[in-house]
Protein backbone atom coordinates (compact mmCIF):
# COMPACT_ATOMS: atom_id res chain seq x y z
CA UNK A 1 0.00 0.00 0.00
CA UNK A 2 1.75 3.14 -1.19
CA UNK A 3 -1.14 5.59 -1.16
CA UNK A 4 -4.64 6.01 0.27
CA UNK A 5 -8.06 5.41 -1.21
CA UNK A 6 -9.06 9.07 -1.34
CA UNK A 7 -6.04 9.89 -3.50
CA UNK A 8 -7.38 7.65 -6.27
CA UNK A 9 -9.66 10.50 -7.32
CA UNK A 10 -6.51 12.16 -8.69
CA UNK A 11 -5.63 9.22 -10.95
CA UNK A 12 -5.77 9.41 -14.73
CA UNK A 13 -6.13 5.65 -15.08
CA UNK A 14 -7.00 2.95 -12.54
CA UNK A 15 -6.41 -0.75 -13.01
CA UNK A 16 -8.55 -2.92 -10.74
CA UNK A 17 -7.62 -6.58 -10.53
CA UNK A 18 -10.44 -7.68 -8.20
CA UNK A 19 -14.16 -7.01 -7.77
CA UNK A 20 -13.61 -3.75 -5.92
CA UNK A 21 -17.09 -2.34 -6.60
CA UNK A 22 -18.79 -5.07 -4.58
CA UNK A 23 -16.11 -6.10 -2.09
CA UNK A 24 -14.88 -2.57 -1.24
CA UNK A 25 -17.83 -0.31 -2.11
CA UNK A 26 -16.84 2.53 0.24
CA UNK A 27 -13.39 2.80 -1.32
CA UNK A 28 -14.80 2.41 -4.83
CA UNK A 29 -16.48 5.81 -4.54
CA UNK A 30 -13.06 7.38 -5.16
CA UNK A 31 -12.67 5.37 -8.36
CA UNK A 32 -15.98 6.83 -9.51
CA UNK A 33 -14.79 10.31 -8.49
CA UNK A 34 -11.75 9.81 -10.72
CA UNK A 35 -14.02 8.74 -13.59
CA UNK A 36 -16.02 11.94 -13.15
CA UNK A 37 -12.75 13.78 -13.84
CA UNK A 38 -12.25 11.75 -17.00
CA UNK A 39 -10.07 8.93 -15.68
CA UNK A 40 -10.25 5.53 -17.35
CA UNK A 41 -10.98 2.32 -15.42
CA UNK A 42 -9.50 -1.01 -16.51
CA UNK A 43 -10.78 -4.20 -14.91
CA UNK A 44 -8.61 -7.32 -15.19
CA UNK A 45 -10.62 -10.29 -13.94
CA UNK A 46 -11.73 -13.69 -15.25
CA UNK A 47 -15.28 -12.75 -14.24
CA UNK A 48 -17.61 -10.03 -15.43
CA UNK A 49 -18.79 -8.26 -12.27
CA UNK A 50 -20.14 -4.88 -11.21
CA UNK A 51 -16.58 -3.59 -11.39
CA UNK A 52 -16.47 -4.73 -15.01
CA UNK A 53 -19.76 -2.95 -15.68
CA UNK A 54 -18.29 0.32 -14.40
CA UNK A 55 -15.02 -0.14 -16.31
CA UNK A 56 -14.07 1.39 -19.64
CA UNK A 57 -12.28 -1.83 -20.55
CA UNK A 58 -12.84 -5.30 -19.12
CA UNK A 59 -9.95 -7.71 -19.66
CA UNK A 60 -10.89 -11.37 -19.12
CA UNK A 61 -7.77 -13.25 -18.02
CA UNK A 62 -7.09 -16.93 -17.50
CA UNK A 63 -7.20 -17.55 -13.76
CA UNK A 64 -3.78 -17.64 -12.10
CA UNK A 65 -1.82 -16.04 -14.96
CA UNK A 66 -1.62 -12.45 -13.67
CA UNK A 67 2.17 -12.64 -13.31
CA UNK A 68 2.59 -13.04 -17.08
CA UNK A 69 0.17 -10.16 -17.72
CA UNK A 70 2.13 -7.81 -15.44
CA UNK A 71 5.39 -8.92 -17.03
CA UNK A 72 3.91 -8.04 -20.41
CA UNK A 73 3.04 -4.55 -19.18
CA UNK A 74 6.59 -4.03 -17.90
CA UNK A 75 8.03 -5.13 -21.24
CA UNK A 76 5.56 -2.92 -23.15
CA UNK A 77 6.48 0.15 -21.11
CA UNK A 78 10.20 -0.40 -21.69
CA UNK A 79 10.00 -1.34 -25.38
CA UNK A 80 7.71 1.59 -26.22
CA UNK A 81 9.75 4.08 -24.17
CA UNK A 82 6.77 4.87 -21.94
CA UNK A 83 8.65 4.73 -18.66
CA UNK A 84 9.30 7.98 -16.75
CA UNK A 85 13.07 8.21 -17.20
CA UNK A 86 13.79 11.16 -14.89
CA UNK A 87 11.87 9.49 -12.09
CA UNK A 88 13.48 6.10 -12.72
CA UNK A 89 17.00 7.56 -12.68
CA UNK A 90 16.59 9.68 -9.55
CA UNK A 91 14.18 7.71 -7.37
CA UNK A 92 14.77 4.02 -8.08
CA UNK A 93 17.72 1.63 -8.12
CA UNK A 94 17.46 1.21 -11.91
CA UNK A 95 20.82 2.99 -12.55
CA UNK A 96 22.67 0.90 -9.93
CA UNK A 97 25.26 -1.51 -11.30
CA UNK A 98 25.13 -5.22 -10.47
CA UNK A 99 28.03 -7.67 -10.21
CA UNK A 100 28.97 -8.61 -13.83
CA UNK A 101 28.83 -12.29 -12.85
CA UNK A 102 25.06 -12.07 -12.29
CA UNK A 103 22.83 -13.17 -15.17
CA UNK A 104 19.05 -13.05 -15.51
CA UNK A 105 16.75 -15.98 -16.16
CA UNK A 106 16.55 -14.87 -19.80
CA UNK A 107 20.33 -15.20 -20.07
CA UNK A 108 20.36 -18.47 -18.11
CA UNK A 109 17.64 -20.42 -19.93
CA UNK A 110 15.06 -19.92 -17.20
CA UNK A 111 17.40 -19.85 -14.19
CA UNK A 112 19.26 -17.00 -12.53
CA UNK A 113 22.97 -17.19 -11.83
CA UNK A 114 24.08 -19.54 -9.06
CA UNK A 115 21.47 -22.30 -9.13
CA UNK A 116 22.66 -25.55 -7.55
CA UNK A 117 20.56 -28.49 -8.87
CA UNK A 118 21.77 -30.77 -6.08
CA UNK A 119 20.56 -28.40 -3.36
CA UNK A 120 17.64 -27.01 -5.29
CA UNK A 121 18.71 -23.54 -4.16
CA UNK A 122 20.63 -20.50 -5.37
CA UNK A 123 24.11 -19.38 -4.40
CA UNK A 124 23.57 -15.63 -4.26
CA UNK A 125 27.22 -14.59 -4.14
CA UNK A 126 26.89 -12.56 -7.36
CA UNK A 127 23.50 -11.09 -6.42
CA UNK A 128 24.93 -7.78 -5.27
CA UNK A 129 25.72 -4.22 -6.30
CA UNK A 130 29.07 -2.97 -7.53
CA UNK A 131 30.33 -0.60 -4.84
CA UNK A 132 32.55 2.47 -4.98
CA UNK A 133 35.33 3.29 -2.55
CA UNK A 134 32.86 4.59 0.04
CA UNK A 135 30.67 1.50 -0.08
CA UNK A 136 27.87 3.06 -2.14
CA UNK A 137 26.40 1.38 -5.24
CA UNK A 138 27.93 2.51 -8.51
CA UNK A 139 25.45 4.21 -10.84
CA UNK A 140 24.92 4.75 -14.55
CA UNK A 141 22.42 7.62 -14.99
CA UNK A 142 22.23 6.91 -18.73
CA UNK A 143 20.75 3.47 -17.99
CA UNK A 144 22.86 2.03 -20.81
CA UNK A 145 25.37 -0.05 -18.87
CA UNK A 146 24.56 -3.75 -19.51
CA UNK A 147 25.08 -4.46 -15.80
CA UNK A 148 22.63 -1.79 -14.63
CA UNK A 149 19.45 -2.91 -12.91
CA UNK A 150 17.49 -1.31 -15.76
CA UNK A 151 19.23 -3.25 -18.53
CA UNK A 152 19.04 -6.51 -16.57
CA UNK A 153 15.33 -5.93 -16.05
CA UNK A 154 14.90 -5.09 -19.73
CA UNK A 155 16.52 -8.38 -20.76
CA UNK A 156 14.62 -10.38 -18.16
CA UNK A 157 11.22 -9.14 -19.34
CA UNK A 158 12.04 -9.16 -23.05
CA UNK A 159 10.34 -12.57 -23.31
CA UNK A 160 7.01 -11.18 -22.09
CA UNK A 161 5.71 -10.18 -25.52
CA UNK A 162 2.09 -9.65 -26.47
CA UNK A 163 2.21 -13.07 -28.16
CA UNK A 164 3.35 -14.69 -24.90
CA UNK A 165 0.62 -12.88 -22.96
CA UNK A 166 -1.99 -14.17 -25.39
CA UNK A 167 -0.67 -17.73 -25.15
CA UNK A 168 -0.44 -17.77 -21.33
CA UNK A 169 -3.27 -15.45 -20.26
CA UNK A 170 -5.75 -16.01 -23.07
CA UNK A 171 -5.92 -12.26 -23.80
CA UNK A 172 -5.99 -11.46 -27.53
CA UNK A 173 -2.94 -9.46 -28.65
CA UNK A 174 -5.04 -6.53 -29.80
CA UNK A 175 -6.85 -6.35 -26.46
CA UNK A 176 -3.59 -6.57 -24.49
CA UNK A 177 -1.92 -3.85 -26.55
CA UNK A 178 -4.97 -1.60 -26.15
CA UNK A 179 -4.83 -1.97 -22.37
CA UNK A 180 -1.04 -1.68 -22.20
CA UNK A 181 -1.06 1.52 -24.23
CA UNK A 182 -3.85 3.03 -22.13
CA UNK A 183 -2.24 2.28 -18.79
CA UNK A 184 1.42 2.91 -19.65
CA UNK A 185 0.69 6.14 -21.53
CA UNK A 186 -0.65 7.68 -18.33
CA UNK A 187 2.86 8.28 -17.04
CA UNK A 188 5.36 11.10 -16.94
CA UNK A 189 5.32 14.48 -15.19
CA UNK A 190 1.64 15.24 -15.87
CA UNK A 191 -0.17 11.92 -15.44
CA UNK A 192 -0.40 9.07 -12.95
CA UNK A 193 -2.15 5.75 -12.55
CA UNK A 194 -3.13 3.44 -9.69
CA UNK A 195 -3.35 -0.35 -9.47
CA UNK A 196 -5.57 -2.04 -6.89
CA UNK A 197 -5.33 -5.63 -5.70
CA UNK A 198 -6.59 -7.86 -2.92
CA UNK A 199 -6.42 -11.56 -2.02
CA UNK A 200 -7.03 -12.29 -5.70
CA UNK A 201 -3.27 -11.74 -6.23
CA UNK A 202 -1.76 -12.67 -2.87
CA UNK A 203 -3.44 -16.09 -2.65
CA UNK A 204 -1.30 -17.47 -5.47
CA UNK A 205 1.74 -19.72 -5.22
CA UNK A 206 3.57 -16.71 -6.70
CA UNK A 207 1.61 -14.12 -4.73
CA UNK A 208 4.71 -12.23 -3.59
CA UNK A 209 6.01 -12.03 -7.16
CA UNK A 210 2.63 -10.70 -8.30
CA UNK A 211 2.89 -7.73 -5.97
CA UNK A 212 6.56 -7.15 -6.73
CA UNK A 213 5.71 -7.02 -10.42
CA UNK A 214 3.07 -4.37 -9.73
CA UNK A 215 5.57 -2.34 -7.74
CA UNK A 216 8.22 -2.55 -10.47
CA UNK A 217 5.69 -1.50 -13.10
CA UNK A 218 4.56 1.50 -11.03
CA UNK A 219 8.15 2.53 -10.32
CA UNK A 220 8.96 2.41 -14.02
CA UNK A 221 5.98 4.64 -14.75
CA UNK A 222 6.77 7.04 -11.89
CA UNK A 223 3.55 6.18 -10.11
CA UNK A 224 4.84 5.87 -6.55
CA UNK A 225 4.81 8.85 -4.17
CA UNK A 226 2.89 11.10 -6.54
CA UNK A 227 -0.75 12.27 -6.44
CA UNK A 228 -3.02 9.74 -8.09
CA UNK A 229 -0.32 7.11 -8.37
CA UNK A 230 0.31 4.02 -6.31
CA UNK A 231 -0.25 0.39 -5.50
CA UNK A 232 -3.44 0.08 -3.46
CA UNK A 233 -3.76 -3.02 -1.29
CA UNK A 234 -7.42 -3.61 -0.43
CA UNK A 235 -7.92 -5.34 2.91
CA UNK A 236 -10.97 -7.55 3.15
CA UNK A 237 -11.65 -7.49 6.91
CA UNK A 238 -11.96 -4.75 9.51
CA UNK A 239 -8.57 -5.26 11.15
CA UNK A 240 -6.47 -7.35 8.80
CA UNK A 241 -4.03 -4.45 8.46
CA UNK A 242 -3.93 -3.96 12.22
CA UNK A 243 -3.03 -7.61 12.68
CA UNK A 244 -0.25 -7.12 10.15
CA UNK A 245 1.05 -3.98 11.84
CA UNK A 246 1.06 -5.74 15.23
CA UNK A 247 2.95 -8.58 13.55
CA UNK A 248 0.71 -11.57 13.87
CA UNK A 249 2.84 -12.92 11.03
CA UNK A 250 5.32 -15.75 11.22
CA UNK A 251 8.33 -13.97 9.75
CA UNK A 252 8.32 -10.59 11.52
CA UNK A 253 8.32 -9.03 14.97
CA UNK A 254 6.55 -5.77 15.95
CA UNK A 255 8.04 -2.83 14.12
CA UNK A 256 8.40 -4.91 10.95
CA UNK A 257 11.68 -6.36 12.18
CA UNK A 258 12.61 -9.83 10.97
CA UNK A 259 11.99 -12.86 13.17
CA UNK A 260 15.50 -14.31 13.74
CA UNK A 261 16.69 -17.27 11.71
CA UNK A 262 18.12 -20.21 13.63
CA UNK A 263 21.31 -20.62 11.59
CA UNK A 264 21.87 -17.13 10.21
CA UNK A 265 21.30 -15.32 13.54
CA UNK A 266 22.85 -17.46 16.32
CA UNK A 267 23.24 -14.49 18.67
CA UNK A 268 22.18 -10.88 19.04
CA UNK A 269 25.35 -9.47 17.48
CA UNK A 270 24.96 -11.65 14.40
CA UNK A 271 21.34 -10.56 14.04
CA UNK A 272 22.21 -6.87 14.34
CA UNK A 273 25.09 -7.16 11.91
CA UNK A 274 23.04 -8.88 9.21
CA UNK A 275 19.73 -7.10 9.67
CA UNK A 276 20.84 -3.50 10.22
CA UNK A 277 21.30 -1.47 7.01
CA UNK A 278 24.39 0.68 6.59
CA UNK A 279 22.46 3.82 5.77
CA UNK A 280 19.09 5.53 6.24
CA UNK A 281 16.83 5.75 9.25
CA UNK A 282 16.97 2.01 9.97
CA UNK A 283 20.59 2.23 11.08
CA UNK A 284 18.80 2.65 14.41
CA UNK A 285 17.33 -0.86 14.29
CA UNK A 286 19.52 -2.06 17.23
CA UNK A 287 17.83 0.52 19.48
CA UNK A 288 14.37 -0.51 18.35
CA UNK A 289 15.12 -4.20 18.68
CA UNK A 290 16.56 -3.95 22.18
CA UNK A 291 13.62 -1.77 23.21
CA UNK A 292 11.27 -4.49 21.94
CA UNK A 293 13.10 -7.19 23.91
CA UNK A 294 12.82 -5.07 27.06
CA UNK A 295 9.10 -4.67 26.44
CA UNK A 296 8.80 -8.44 26.11
CA UNK A 297 10.88 -9.48 29.11
CA UNK A 298 11.06 -6.44 31.40
CA UNK A 299 13.80 -6.43 34.03
CA UNK A 300 14.86 -9.93 32.99
CA UNK A 301 16.22 -8.48 29.73
CA UNK A 302 19.78 -7.39 30.50
CA UNK A 303 22.93 -6.78 28.54
CA UNK A 304 24.48 -9.89 30.10
CA UNK A 305 21.82 -12.18 28.58
CA UNK A 306 21.58 -10.35 25.23
CA UNK A 307 18.36 -8.75 26.50
CA UNK A 308 16.66 -12.14 26.24
CA UNK A 309 17.47 -12.66 22.56
CA UNK A 310 18.02 -16.40 23.01
CA UNK A 311 14.47 -16.72 24.35
CA UNK A 312 12.97 -15.62 21.04
CA UNK A 313 11.75 -18.43 18.77
CA UNK A 314 13.98 -18.86 15.72
CA UNK A 315 12.88 -19.76 12.21
CA UNK A 316 14.45 -22.87 10.73
CA UNK A 317 14.36 -21.21 7.29
CA UNK A 318 12.88 -18.15 5.66
CA UNK A 319 9.47 -19.63 4.86
CA UNK A 320 9.20 -21.99 7.81
CA UNK A 321 5.97 -21.71 9.82
CA UNK A 322 4.06 -19.97 7.06
CA UNK A 323 0.39 -20.86 6.58
CA UNK A 324 1.03 -23.58 4.03
CA UNK A 325 4.02 -25.05 5.85
CA UNK A 326 2.06 -25.31 9.09
CA UNK A 327 -0.68 -27.36 7.49
CA UNK A 328 1.76 -29.59 5.63
CA UNK A 329 3.53 -30.27 8.95
CA UNK A 330 0.16 -30.83 10.59
CA UNK A 331 -0.85 -33.24 7.83
CA UNK A 332 2.39 -35.17 8.31
CA UNK A 333 1.85 -35.47 12.06
CA UNK A 334 4.47 -32.95 13.16
CA UNK A 335 1.92 -30.70 14.89
CA UNK A 336 -0.34 -32.22 17.56
CA UNK A 337 -2.40 -29.24 18.70
CA UNK A 338 -3.65 -26.03 17.09
CA UNK A 339 -5.24 -22.77 18.26
CA UNK A 340 -7.39 -20.99 15.66
CA UNK A 341 -8.20 -17.50 16.94
CA UNK A 342 -10.38 -15.49 14.57
CA UNK A 343 -9.28 -17.54 11.58
CA UNK A 344 -11.20 -20.11 9.54
CA UNK A 345 -8.56 -22.15 7.67
CA UNK A 346 -11.06 -24.90 6.83
CA UNK A 347 -12.32 -22.64 4.03
CA UNK A 348 -10.21 -19.48 4.21
CA UNK A 349 -6.82 -20.47 2.83
CA UNK A 350 -5.11 -22.07 -0.14
CA UNK A 351 -5.70 -25.82 -0.51
CA UNK A 352 -8.54 -25.84 2.01
CA UNK A 353 -9.07 -29.59 1.55
CA UNK A 354 -5.52 -30.23 2.75
CA UNK A 355 -6.12 -27.91 5.73
CA UNK A 356 -9.29 -29.75 6.72
CA UNK A 357 -7.63 -33.15 6.44
CA UNK A 358 -4.64 -31.92 8.44
CA UNK A 359 -6.83 -30.61 11.27
CA UNK A 360 -8.68 -33.92 11.37
CA UNK A 361 -5.35 -35.55 12.28
CA UNK A 362 -4.68 -33.37 15.33
CA UNK A 363 -4.92 -34.53 18.93
CA UNK A 364 -6.72 -31.31 19.89
CA UNK A 365 -8.01 -28.15 18.28
CA UNK A 366 -9.11 -24.92 20.03
CA UNK A 367 -11.28 -22.54 18.02
CA UNK A 368 -12.15 -19.10 19.39
CA UNK A 369 -14.62 -17.20 17.27
CA UNK A 370 -17.88 -15.29 17.48
CA UNK A 371 -19.83 -18.16 15.89
CA UNK A 372 -19.33 -21.78 14.94
CA UNK A 373 -17.15 -21.87 11.84
CA UNK A 374 -16.25 -24.62 9.40
CA UNK A 375 -13.01 -24.99 11.35
CA UNK A 376 -14.90 -25.53 14.61
CA UNK A 377 -16.93 -28.21 12.86
CA UNK A 378 -14.10 -29.70 10.84
CA UNK A 379 -14.89 -33.09 12.39
CA UNK A 380 -18.06 -33.22 10.33
CA UNK A 381 -16.85 -31.57 7.14
CA UNK A 382 -18.53 -32.68 3.88
CA UNK A 383 -17.39 -36.16 2.92
CA UNK A 384 -16.07 -36.84 6.43
CA UNK A 385 -17.19 -39.62 8.77
CA UNK A 386 -16.92 -38.14 12.30
CA UNK A 387 -16.12 -41.60 13.64
CA UNK A 388 -12.81 -41.50 11.77
CA UNK A 389 -11.72 -38.10 13.16
CA UNK A 390 -9.60 -38.35 16.29
CA UNK A 391 -9.34 -34.57 16.86
CA UNK A 392 -10.84 -33.28 20.10
CA UNK A 393 -12.31 -29.84 19.34
CA UNK A 394 -12.87 -27.10 21.93
CA UNK A 395 -14.97 -24.10 20.90
CA UNK A 396 -14.48 -20.89 22.90
CA UNK A 397 -17.01 -18.09 22.21
CA UNK A 398 -15.35 -14.76 21.44
CA UNK A 399 -16.48 -11.19 21.99
CA UNK A 400 -17.12 -9.18 18.82
CA UNK A 401 -15.85 -5.63 18.35
CA UNK A 402 -18.87 -4.07 20.10
CA UNK A 403 -18.05 -5.96 23.31
CA UNK A 404 -14.42 -4.94 23.72
CA UNK A 405 -12.19 -1.87 23.63
CA UNK A 406 -9.51 -1.65 21.00
CA UNK A 407 -8.38 -0.29 17.70
CA UNK A 408 -9.06 -1.08 14.08
CA UNK A 409 -6.71 -0.28 11.20
CA UNK A 410 -8.62 0.04 7.97
CA UNK A 411 -7.62 -0.35 4.32
CA UNK A 412 -6.25 3.20 4.29
CA UNK A 413 -4.04 2.32 7.28
CA UNK A 414 -5.94 4.75 9.48
CA UNK A 415 -6.19 3.65 13.11
CA UNK A 416 -9.65 3.99 14.60
CA UNK A 417 -10.17 3.59 18.34
CA UNK A 418 -13.47 2.22 19.60
CA UNK A 419 -14.92 1.67 23.06
CA UNK A 420 -17.09 -1.30 23.88
CA UNK A 421 -20.82 -0.74 23.93
CA UNK A 422 -21.68 -3.72 26.14
CA UNK A 423 -19.96 -6.36 28.24
CA UNK A 424 -19.61 -9.88 26.81
CA UNK A 425 -22.36 -12.21 28.11
CA UNK A 426 -21.72 -15.31 30.21
CA UNK A 427 -18.41 -17.05 29.55
CA UNK A 428 -17.68 -15.05 26.42
CA UNK A 429 -14.27 -13.34 26.54
CA UNK A 430 -12.20 -11.13 24.30
CA UNK A 431 -9.22 -12.58 22.46
CA UNK A 432 -6.90 -10.53 24.67
CA UNK A 433 -8.40 -11.87 27.90
CA UNK A 434 -8.27 -15.43 26.58
CA UNK A 435 -4.62 -15.23 25.53
CA UNK A 436 -3.43 -13.44 28.69
CA UNK A 437 -5.38 -15.70 31.04
CA UNK A 438 -4.09 -18.80 29.27
CA UNK A 439 -0.51 -17.48 29.38
CA UNK A 440 -0.71 -16.65 33.08
CA UNK A 441 -2.08 -20.10 33.93
CA UNK A 442 0.67 -21.74 31.91
CA UNK A 443 3.29 -19.60 33.66
CA UNK A 444 2.06 -20.97 37.01
CA UNK A 445 2.66 -24.49 35.74
CA UNK A 446 6.22 -23.57 34.80
CA UNK A 447 7.14 -21.92 38.10
CA UNK A 448 10.26 -23.54 39.51
CA UNK A 449 11.51 -24.76 36.15
CA UNK A 450 15.28 -24.45 35.79
CA UNK A 451 15.37 -25.20 32.08
CA UNK A 452 16.93 -22.50 29.95
CA UNK A 453 14.16 -22.75 27.36
CA UNK A 454 11.52 -21.87 30.00
CA UNK A 455 13.17 -18.72 31.31
CA UNK A 456 11.85 -16.51 28.53
CA UNK A 457 8.27 -17.66 28.94
CA UNK A 458 8.43 -17.10 32.71
CA UNK A 459 9.93 -13.63 32.20
CA UNK A 460 7.38 -12.56 29.59
CA UNK A 461 4.80 -10.05 30.80
CA UNK A 462 1.14 -10.75 30.07
CA UNK A 463 -0.30 -8.15 32.42
CA UNK A 464 -1.47 -4.73 31.28
CA UNK A 465 -3.20 -2.57 33.81
CA UNK A 466 -4.77 -3.45 37.17
CA UNK A 467 -7.08 -6.21 35.96
CA UNK A 468 -4.93 -9.35 35.59
CA UNK A 469 -7.55 -10.94 33.33
CA UNK A 470 -8.41 -8.23 30.86
CA UNK A 471 -5.54 -6.16 29.39
CA UNK A 472 -6.21 -2.44 29.53
CA UNK A 473 -5.71 -1.64 25.87
CA UNK A 474 -6.23 2.10 26.28
CA UNK A 475 -3.78 2.27 29.19
CA UNK A 476 -1.19 0.37 27.19
CA UNK A 477 -1.70 2.73 24.24
CA UNK A 478 -1.33 5.79 26.48
CA UNK A 479 2.00 4.47 27.76
CA UNK A 480 3.27 4.28 24.19
CA UNK A 481 1.82 7.69 23.43
CA UNK A 482 3.64 9.21 26.42
CA UNK A 483 6.92 7.91 25.05
CA UNK A 484 6.04 9.34 21.66
CA UNK A 485 5.15 12.73 23.16
CA UNK A 486 8.40 12.75 25.13
CA UNK A 487 10.22 12.14 21.88
CA UNK A 488 8.40 15.03 20.23
CA UNK A 489 9.17 17.37 23.13
CA UNK A 490 12.81 16.41 22.92
CA UNK A 491 12.90 16.96 19.16
CA UNK A 492 11.32 20.41 19.55
CA UNK A 493 13.85 21.17 22.26
CA UNK A 494 16.72 20.06 20.06
CA UNK A 495 15.48 22.23 17.19
CA UNK A 496 15.24 25.30 19.46
CA UNK A 497 18.85 24.84 20.51
CA UNK A 498 19.99 24.42 16.92
CA UNK A 499 18.15 27.48 15.66
CA UNK A 500 19.03 29.87 18.49
CA UNK A 501 21.02 32.73 16.92
CA UNK A 502 24.73 32.64 17.61
CA UNK A 503 24.57 29.36 19.47
CA UNK A 504 24.39 25.62 18.87
CA UNK A 505 23.80 22.80 21.33
CA UNK A 506 27.30 21.41 20.92
CA UNK A 507 27.57 19.30 24.01
CA UNK A 508 25.36 16.47 25.17
CA UNK A 509 25.51 17.69 28.75
CA UNK A 510 23.94 21.00 27.79
CA UNK A 511 21.07 19.29 25.99
CA UNK A 512 20.66 16.79 28.82
CA UNK A 513 20.37 19.60 31.35
CA UNK A 514 17.76 21.28 29.19
CA UNK A 515 15.95 17.97 28.95
CA UNK A 516 15.88 17.58 32.71
CA UNK A 517 14.33 21.02 33.00
CA UNK A 518 11.61 19.78 30.63
CA UNK A 519 11.08 16.67 32.75
CA UNK A 520 12.66 14.23 30.27
CA UNK A 521 14.86 11.39 31.45
CA UNK A 522 18.43 11.06 30.24
CA UNK A 523 17.70 7.66 28.76
CA UNK A 524 15.34 9.14 26.23
CA UNK A 525 17.85 11.72 25.08
CA UNK A 526 19.52 9.00 23.02
CA UNK A 527 16.83 9.28 20.37
CA UNK A 528 18.14 12.66 19.30
CA UNK A 529 20.81 11.05 17.14
CA UNK A 530 18.14 9.04 15.30
CA UNK A 531 17.14 11.81 12.94
CA UNK A 532 15.55 10.61 9.73
CA UNK A 533 17.23 12.00 6.59
CA UNK A 534 15.18 14.10 4.23
CA UNK A 535 13.19 12.00 1.76
CA UNK A 536 14.59 12.30 -1.79
CA UNK A 537 11.12 12.87 -3.22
Amino acid sequence: MTTNLIDMQNSDVIMATSNMAENHPVGFQWVMKAKERGAKLIHVDPRFTRTSAAADIHVPIRSGTNIAFFGGLINYAIQHNLYFKDYVVHYTNAPFLIDPAFKTATDGNGLFTGFDPAKGAYDRTSWKYQLDGEGNPKRDPTLRDPNSVFQLMKRHYSRYTSQMVERVCGIPQAKFEEVAKLFCSNSGPEKTGTITYALNLTQHTNGVENIRALCMLQLLLGNIGRPGGGVTALRGHANVQGATDLELLYHELPGYMAQPLRDAHPDLNAYMEKETPKGGFWVNKPKFFVSLLKAFYGDAATKDNEFGYQWLPKRAKADAYSHQHIFVDMYNGGIKGFLALGQNPAVGGPNAKLARTAMQRLDWLVVKDIFLTETAEVWKAPGTDPKNVKTEVFFMPAAPAAEKDGSLTNTMRLIQWHERAASPPGDVTSDAEFVCTLAQRLQKLYVGSKKERDKGFLAASFKYGNNPKEPAAAQHLRAHDRRRQDGRRLLDLHRRHRRRPGRQARQQGELAEAGRRQGLSGARLGIRVARQPAHPV
